[in-house]
């Protein structure tokens, strides 16, 4: 028996042995699973934080959502900011309303919903552009388009020059949504009017809500950028009366387009 004693602790110390690599086996293989799924898991969270961070910057302006990603998420206070000169822009097409309509052939009204966001859409894709590149997109309500100048940090500072340049710029954005919206008549046959009212001034800018968050800017200047629209003509853009130098250098203000735009004083 004392022969086979040998044997018997190399069968053992062989079985150990192999008992013990394949528990570093699996323990290996483990480690590896389980680094994989940590690796997919930061992915993933990674992408979710690409995704949440992507909305953000579609809710907001760029320097407002660069403010919430910045601060401390225990201390996010109401944000809100003030300028003291803002262009503010109303831009309706008030014979929408008549062109939409609830059929069985236009799909209940969807048809018309379509043309609307293509022709928002397109607006939209104006501020692609280097030149309108300080233009901020508000909001749209119903067919109006609400948009304003003078919000990014970088605008100009000094006051006659932000007043000249912010009708300016607001004028010209105006005049290409003309050239849009005529385009879009062409394609689809349709005959829709633009209505434009524009006012520079003071607003208070802040974001409200908490499961939607909103931009949005107050104040008299907006209700008077408001009214403007609202009591203008259309195919014409019309602002509230500014100073006489300002008058003197806005451009188109006496110029005639290939619209035979104006702009009016209220």
């Amino acid at each position: 028996m004392r022969g086979y004693e040998p044997i018997l602790a190399i069968l053992l110390f062989s079985c150990a042995l192999a008992l013990h690599s394949r528990q570093v086996d699996l323990k290996l293989r483990l480690d590896y699973l389980w680094a994989v799924q940590a690796e997919e898991e930061r992915d993933d969270m990674e992408r979710v934080k690409l995704d949440n961070k992507r909305i953000l910057f579609n809710l907001l302006p760029a320097h407002v959502a660069q403010h919430f990603l910045m601060s401390n998420p225990r201390n996010m206070d109401l944000y809100y900011q003030s300028y003291s000169q803002v262009g503010v822009m109303f831009a309706s097409i008030p014979n929408f309303n008549d062109f939409y309509i609830e059929l069985d052939g236009n799909n209940m009204g969807v048809e018309c919903l379509r043309l609307l966001n293509e022709i928002i859409a397109d607006f939209d894709e104006l501020m692609d552009k280097e030149y309108y590149k300080d233009i901020e997109k508000i909001k749209t309500i119903g067919s109006t388009y609400m948009a304003a100048v003078g919000l990014v940090p970088t605008s100009g500072t000094k006051a006659k020059k932000s007043i000249y340049s912010h009708l300016s710029t607001l004028a010209d954005f105006a005049i290409e949504m003309f050239d849009v919206l005529d385009e879009i008549n062409y394609q689809s046959y349709n005959d829709f009017v633009l209505r434009v009212g524009i006012n520079v001034g003071p607003v208070v800018a802040g974001v409200i809500g908490a499961r939607r968050p909103q931009y949005d800017i107050w104040g008299n200047t907006v209700n008077v950028a408001s009214r403007m629209d609202s009591t203008g003509v259309q195919g014409k853009i019309q602002r509230k009366k500014q100073r006489e130098w300002v008058l003197r250098q806005l451009k188109n203000i006496e110029e005639a387009t290939e619209h035979e735009l104006t702009i009016e004083e209220a």
